[in-house]
């Protein structure tokens, strides 16, 4: 009897694991570039992020009261990027990327993705986006068609 009431729970009891909270700012500029590094974090790591919207230039305030874990700044100084393709929002990392264990993948991916993505490849999934293309749909595409996830 106590098998059967294990096993009836254990479906509505999920494994969860480790997510990240993602600052994305107003403008097609950030939603694409958090598309795609969503996308290959979770791909290459197994790590979900969860999309926060953040008004413009208070990304970095959350960012450092650890309310955020990577964030899309807009007219960064570069000092700190994880990735940065100007004009483009520069993203980010806060503490838990950086110190969490469970996170140890994570800036080794998005440095990896920093050294594959071009600024031209970004201007031609902005013309994608503004033809009509979703850019989460977008986004899977370019890195599928290249290979990166």
């Amino acid at each position: 009897m106590t098998f059967l009431l294990l096993t009836a729970v254990s479906p509505a009891l999920g494994c969860f694991g480790p997510k990240l909270y993602f600052g994305v700012s107003p403008g097609p500029e950030a939603e694409i570039l958090y598309q795609l590094c969503a996308l290959y974090v979770k791909e290459k790591t197994g790590t979900e992020s969860v999309r926060v919207d953040v008004a413009t230039g208070e990304g970095l305030a959350l960012l450092g009261d650890d309310k955020l874990d990577l964030v899309l700044v807009e007219g960064s100084d570069g000092e700190e990027d994880l990735l940065r393709l100007a004009p483009f929002p520069a993203l980010r990392a806060g503490k838990r990327p950086r110190d969490d264990l469970q996170f140890t993948t994570v800036l080794p991916a998005l440095h990896k993705l920093a050294g594959l993505l071009r600024r031209e490849d970004v201007a031609a999934l902005l013309a994608r986006v503004a033809a009509g293309e979703a850019s989460a749909a977008a986004a899977r595409a370019f890195l599928t068609d290249r290979g990166w996830i």
